[in-house]
């Protein structure tokens, strides 16, 4: 072989090894980008879920912010506490802790928590909360919730690392609680580019919609005999994520709402996905009247509900 054929077997080796190295190279990213939307499809399906075994559900909330997202993965929250800064009057300073979330287990709770009930809630109707025992209900982190690919860290503080959800491309993820953003390869904002439609593919923005569903509850009472409802006190209660400077709580959230002249009413503020525990007391002209507590499994949309309600005179006068 002359040095001539030599150095033609070299160069073709060449031109085929970068042929094959850009495609490798091509197929890779084309594997990011695709990987980015499997990513995205998974924390949605996560957080719109309409079981009771969501983190929506066993938390109480929707997450809103890509700190947040962490919780799908793993019981530990990033969180900023902004604080005065020392070295300059006016001026704030933010760090950043990491924040473990207590993992499931059973709370329990009064039935009409003393923080909310009413001070004109008449004592006949006040004592009824007596003849029950407290709520209880599952409550707390029990993930993870979703098959996506797992948090990263940030490795700044190697004794705190702060856990964070990454894109296919190994970006961090945007995210307001209706609409999951990668910033694509790069990670820049295209609304910052002087010309967004010349970008390259890999990095363009690429948003992903969260419509997390909303529950309603509709509660139609029936009182025991022809008796007619005056006033109907209903408390739904929930989980609850408690977030405070140095340490983050699990317990149980109660809402009230007063009706008054209705036997039928429509709850759609404040409400979560999952099974929560409803408890209805009725005022009438001949007395108070209750129906147990009710486990009701939230769906979305419109959930139907019917009680009968009782004298108080009905149950059993022991405490819980």
């Amino acid at each position: 072989m002359t040095l001539v054929e030599l150095l033609v077997v070299l160069v073709i080796l060449a031109g085929l090894t970068a042929a094959v190295m850009t495609g490798a190279a091509a197929t890779r990213e084309k594997g990011r980008y695709e990987q980015t939307a499997r990513d995205a499809e998974a924390m949605a399906e996560a957080l719109t879920r309409a079981d009771g075994l969501s983190l929506v559900s066993d938390l109480g909330l929707a997450p809103d912010s890509a700190e947040a997202l962490c919780l799908l993965f793993g019981a530990r929250l990033p969180t900023e506490t902004v604080t005065p800064d020392p070295e300059n009057p006016g001026g704030t300073v933010t760090s950043v802790a990491v924040l473990d979330v207590p993992a499931w287990a059973l709370r329990s709770a009064p039935l009409i928590p003393a923080a909310i009930a009413p001070a004109d809630l008449p004592a006949e109707v006040a004592a009824i909360t007596n003849r029950f025992a407290a709520v209880t209900l599952g409550a707390g982190w029990r993930g993870p919730y979703c098959e996506g690919r797992a948090l990263d860290a940030d490795d700044s503080d190697p004794d705190n690392p702060i856990p964070y959800v990454v894109d296919g491309f190994g970006g961090p993820w945007e995210f307001d609680g209706e609409t999951l953003v990668s910033r694509g390869r790069d990670r820049m904002d295209d609304a910052l580019r002087p010309d967004a439609a010349a970008v390259d593919w890999r990095d363009r923005d690429r948003s992903f919609a969260v419509a997390v569903p909303t529950p309603t509850l509709s509660l139609t009472v029936k009182p025991e005999g022809d008796a007619v409802v005056k006033r109907l006190h209903v408390f739904v209660h929930q989980p609850a994520l408690t977030v405070g400077a140095a340490s983050a709580s699990v317990g149980l959230a109660c809402r009230y709402h007063r009706f008054e002249n209705a036997d039928s009413v429509l709850l759609d503020e404040g409400l979560t996905l999952g099974e929560r525990v409803v408890f209805v007391l009725a005022e009438t002209a001949s007395g108070a009247m209750a129906a147990p507590p009710r486990r009701v499994l939230l769906r979305p949309g419109a959930n139907a509900v019917t009680l009968p309600l009782h004298y108080a005179s009905a149950y059993p006068l022991t405490s819980p």
